[in-house]
């Protein structure tokens, strides 16, 4: 596939930024019970991150990561399902990493751009992707289990959208 160069930017848009922080302390806090704060991004880590990617299309187009810490991802999972980190099966703690995705993914793009029409694809677990400087909206935050990222990027209209 084509990459599809972004039809302007989020990571100069200061306002995206700050939504975006926000909006991940608030579904931390009230889905995950834990507190998130923006941290540096120093991305040792996300290499071995619990990672998940979702799609969007409609009035807006493009994609989502985001990578959960090896340490935080039991808690995480734990915390969602009601069970002992201990209980944890492998499916279970990715489709908490994909629902998670999904609901950051909802939350953010609906608070930037809520009169638009957008439809989100299912999440899938992959591995995490460094792209290239410039166009994505990228935050880290640190939480009491382990550190969390998200980046977003905007991507073109393909022909015929």
């Amino acid at each position: 596939m084509p990459e599809l160069k972004p039809t302007y930017t989020l990571d100069g848009d200061p306002e995206a930024g700050l939504t975006a922080a926000q909006v991940a302390a608030e579904v931390l806090e009230t889905m995950f019970f834990t507190e998130a704060e923006p941290a540096a991004c120093e991305h040792a880590w996300v290499r071995a991150a619990q990672t998940a990617r979702i799609r969007f299309s409609g009035s807006h187009h493009g994609e989502m990561l985001l990578g959960v810490s090896e340490e935080a991802a039991d808690p995480i999972a734990a915390s969602f399902l009601g069970l002992e980190p201990a209980e944890l099966t492998d499916a279970q703690r990715g489709q908490v990493i994909q629902e998670l995705t999904n609901i950051l993914c909802g939350a953010v793009l609906s608070r930037l751009w809520p009169e638009s029409t957008l439809a989100l694809s299912s999440p899938e677990l992959t591995t995490w992707e460094e792209w290239p400087p410039g166009g994505a909206l990228h935050r880290c935050f640190i939480i009491p289990e382990g550190m969390v990222a998200i980046s977003v990027r905007l991507e073109a209209a393909p022909a015929g959208a």
